[in-house]
């Protein structure tokens, strides 16, 4: 592989702050982080804000957000600084200014001048006659006298690179192989703008060069932008990175993933309870693997294992049953009181803002081992856990099995009584007290219980019914069962009035 010239990987992430952080703007980090803590190497964040009309200082934000929150430190970057910055695009403009200067001396750039109606026609024109939609070089040998009347005119002019008109440029892609270009189809093409802004592929590859770039490692729909990037280096001087292109990220319909397949930023699936090791195991799989069998990678096992080698050609299909799946095994597996913080960080944008640990009521700590083998996201924390905080809101399903089943009033009104009467409201002693009832009364365990299990939570599913007791504490558990039997009897009364 070709490296920058003290032979040190360096790579960057260099998204348009545009919008929040794409899912398959995630994985190229991603790739590109761990490239560079695999061989002690830089990782580079890069804000390329030249998009002036959709650019914004809240997107910026956001992309640094969800960057540190999946864990993807920078060593050079906005808020960090580094030896070639500065790291926004937009405050780099002498640098592209000088590249537009030196190209335009040595005759390798040229001012054009054509209007947007012009370049319209021209494009009819080649569509008609069959011919390549690019610019056709109208402007290439305008001599000063013919460019100084067209400004009299009033017309801004835009400069453009002096592409060869035959002959072929070859990427050489690590995942692809080499790939060729032919330079008649990549045309003219421009590299600042009238208003004196440069384009992407003029920004990316003097930024590339300048920063001593050594592996550009992104999505393969930039691979058409990159022989335009290598003739740009050349005519520069520069030396080029290693390119990597990694392929496309699918939905279910086997189209590029986007916001009609649901949720594509990090910061919705962060605000589902997605956590961060889930994601990158599953952003890492998908495009790379490191064997047949192994799915399941902590960030240092990727970091030792991750080779740009290893990565595929083919498009990866975004599966999210199988990402929650992930989740899951990771909440499952963390200790509990790193999960406890987990939800406690999680929980202000949720309907149980400010509610657990409140007086009277349980913690989120007194809860996990309640739940933790239940939960695949964080958001399934609140689901499963309500209605220790919230006023029962009884499911209709739950309702209707508690109105119908005969036993109901009995097992209540039984439960209500030994849980009034324990000395030790302890989850063990209650579970010896309700299952010694259970047999009394010939009811198996789990229809005995059904009927608390929906007094006390409004539900078919909860958290351990014993547990659930022990936590509610004997007073709340027997209001909630009281109120509940006082609704049957209600119902019953009117039901025989009818």
């Amino acid at each position: 592989m070709n490296f920058n010239n003290n032979n040190q990987i360096r790579v960057r992430f260099a998204p348009s702050p545009t919008g929040h952080l794409h899912i398959g703007g995630a994985r190229t980090a991603l790739y590109n982080w761990l490239f560079a803590r695999g061989h002690d190497g830089v990782f580079i964040l890069r804000i390329e804000d030249t998009d002036l009309s959709r650019s914004t200082e809240q997107a910026i934000n956001q992309i640094m957000n969800s960057l540190r929150w999946l864990g993807l430190d920078w060593d050079e970057g906005p808020e960090t600084g580094g030896i070639y910055g500065p790291y926004r695009q937009m405050e780099r403009l002498d640098l592209f200014r000088s590249a537009a200067e030196r190209l335009l001396a040595e005759g390798k750039a040229y001012y054009c001048y054509c209007t947007h109606e012009e370049l319209e026609e021209q494009r009819r024109q080649a569509r008609s006659q069959g011919r390549p939609v690019v610019y056709q070089g109208c402007c290439r040998n305008l001599s000063a006298e013919e460019g100084r009347l067209l400004r009299e005119e009033g017309r801004q002019p835009v400069l453009r690179m002096k592409t060869p008109a035959s002959g072929l440029t070859v990427v050489r892609d690590v995942i692809k192989g080499d790939v060729k270009f032919e330079n008649a189809q990549l045309g003219d093409y421009i590299l600042m703008r009238s208003s004196g802004v440069p384009t992407y592929n003029f920004a990316v590859s003097v930024d590339d060069a300048t920063m001593k770039i050594s592996h550009v490692i992104r999505g393969d729909d930039h691979l058409s932008n990159t022989p335009r990037q290598l003739l740009l280096m050349e005519a520069l001087g520069f030396q080029p990175p290693v390119y990597a292109h990694l392929p496309l990220i699918l939905g279910a319909d086997r189209t590029p993933l986007s916001k009609r397949h649901g949720a594509v930023s990090v910061e919705e699936f962060r605000s589902r309870g997605f956590v961060r090791e889930a994601l990158c195991n599953y952003l890492a799989l998908l495009g790379w693997s490191f064997d047949s069998d192994t799915n399941l990678f902590s960030i240092a096992e990727l970091t030792g294992k991750f080779s740009l080698e290893r990565v595929g050609t083919t498009a990866a299909a975004f599966d999210e049953d199988k990402l929650t799946w992930m989740n899951g095994y990771y909440i499952r597996n963390m200790p509990a009181a790193e999960l406890a913080g987990r939800i406690v960080n999680f929980l202000p944008t949720s309907r149980l803002a400010g509610l657990p640990g409140r007086k009277g009521k349980p913690g989120v700590a007194d809860l996990v081992p309640l739940v933790q083998e239940k939960m695949k996201t964080l958001a399934d924390f609140i689901r499963l856990t309500d209605f220790f905080f919230l006023p029962i809101k009884f499911e209709a399903q739950s309702l209707g099995k508690l109105e119908h089943d005969a036993n109901s009033t009995a097992i209540l009104r039984t439960v209500s009584g030994i849980l009034n009467g324990l000395t030790d409201f302890s989850a063990g002693h209650i579970e010896e007290e309700l299952r010694q009832a259970a047999a009394e009364m010939e009811i198996k365990l789990g229809k005995f219980l059904q009927p608390v299990r929906i007094a006390v939570s409004g539900k078919l599913v909860t958290p351990g019914m014993f547990e659930t007791l022990a936590v509610l504490g004997r007073q709340e558990s027997v209001s909630r069962i009281q109120t509940t039997l006082a609704m049957l009897e209600a119902a019953q009364t009117d039901n025989k009035s009818i």
